[in-house]
């Protein structure tokens, strides 16, 4: 058997090759889990942005526009402050 490069290496060396060889799939399948949950809420934002433009469409922008003013000033004068105190 001919000596390979490993043959010279300490053995502290090579535990940390062992290290480091075991560590690759764990993070790769992390790095795998992570892209996919990326790639989900790549979709739920694009599904999110899609159903307001559609229904944009229907209904009409302005009067979409409209709704929102009228439910933040709804939530302006009946949701709790951040201090829990009520505006009323």
């Amino acid at each position: 058997m001919t000596p390979s490069i490993y043959d010279a290496m300490p053995i502290k060396v090579l535990e940390e090759i062992e290290r480091i060889e075991t560590r690759i799939p764990v993070i790769e399948r992390r790095a795998f889990m992570l892209q996919a949950e990326a790639q989900d809420l790549r979709y739920r934002h694009d599904e999110i942005i899609k159903s307001w433009t559609d229904k944009a469409a229907w209904e009409g922008l302005d009067n979409l526009i409209a709704e929102r003013h009228r439910l933040d000033m709804i939530a302006w004068h009946c949701d709790p402050l951040p201090s829990g105190i009520r505006t009323e």
